[in-house]
C-alpha cells in the first residue's frame, strides 16, 4: 500500500505543480496554512501530553452510530500513525494544499476538503472503522489535482502523470482502502471544477 501511496500523492503533485498558473497575481494559501496549523498543534498534543484526545476524536463506527456525528471532521486533526506518519501527513497537506488552493481558491479548497473528510469518512466506516488522520483530505487534494491534470494539462507529461495517480486511487479503493475512497470523491470534484474552469477560460477567448 505505501507504494501506491507515495505513487498517488507524488505523481499528483508533480502534474499539478505543472498545470498552467490560474490568472491573477499567487495568494498565500490561507486556508492550508490554517489547516496545517490546526493538525499541528491537535496532533501534537495528542501524541505527547494529551493521548486522549485521539479516542475522543477519531474515526469510530460505534461512537457515530451512537450519534456522535462530529467525528467525521474531528478525526482530521488527530493521528492513528505516530510521529512518522504525521509528519508525513502534514508535509502531503502543506504541499499539495498549497497547490490545490492555488488552483481553486480558498472557498472551493474548503468545501472539497470538507466533503471528502465527511464523505471520505463514511467509506471508512465501511473499510476501516477506526481511524483518524489528514490523509483523507491530502488524498483528496492530490486526486482533484490529478483529475485536473488531465482536463487542462497542456503537456504528455502532465497527462500521464496524472494517470499515473488516478490509477493509483483507483486501485486503492478496488482493494478497499479507505484512501481509495477519499481519491476517488476528490478526483470527481477535480474533473468538475477543471471543465467549470476550461469553460470560463474558454469564454473569456471568445
Amino acid at each position: 500500500m505505501a507504494v501506491l501511496y507515495v505513487a498517488l500523492l507524488v505523481t499528483a503533485g508533480w502534474a499539478g505543480a505543472g498545470l498552467p498558473r490560474p490568472a491573477g497575481p499567487a495568494k498565500v494559501p490561507v486556508a492550508t496554512l490554517v489547516a496545517v496549523a490546526v493538525v499541528a498543534v491537535v496532533s501534537g498534543l495528542q501524541l505527547t501530553v494529551a493521548p486522549g484526545l485521539f479516542e475522543a476524536l477519531r474515526r469510530d463506527r460505534t461512537a457515530i452510530a451512537d450519534g456522535q456525528v462530529w467525528r467525521l471532521v474531528s478525526s482530521f486533526v488527530v493521528q492513528d500513525s505516530g510521529w512518522t506518519g504525521t509528519v508525513f501527513n502534514l508535509v502531503a497537506l502543506a504541499v499539495l494544499g498549497t497547490l490545490a488552493e492555488r488552483r481553486w481558491g480558498a472557498a472551493r479548497w474548503l468545501v472539497l476538503a470538507g466533503t471528502v473528510q465527511v464523505l471520505g469518512g463514511l467509506w471508512g466506516l465501511v473499510v476501516l472503522p477506526v481511524g483518524a488522520g489528514s490523509s483523507l483530505v491530502d488524498f483528496g487534494l492530490a486526486a482533484s489535482l490529478a483529475a485536473a491534470a488531465l482536463v487542462l494539462g497542456t503537456s504528455v507529461q502532465v497527462r500521464v502523470l496524472g494517470t499515473v495517480s488516478l490509477v493509483a486511487a483507483l486501485v486503492l479503493l478496488v482493494l478497499g482502502d479507505v484512501h481509495g475512497g477519499a481519491a476517488t470523491l476528490g478526483a470527481a470534484a477535480g474533473v468538475t471544477l477543471a471543465v467549470q474552469q476550461r469553460r470560463s477560460i474558454g469564454s473569456v477567448h471568445v
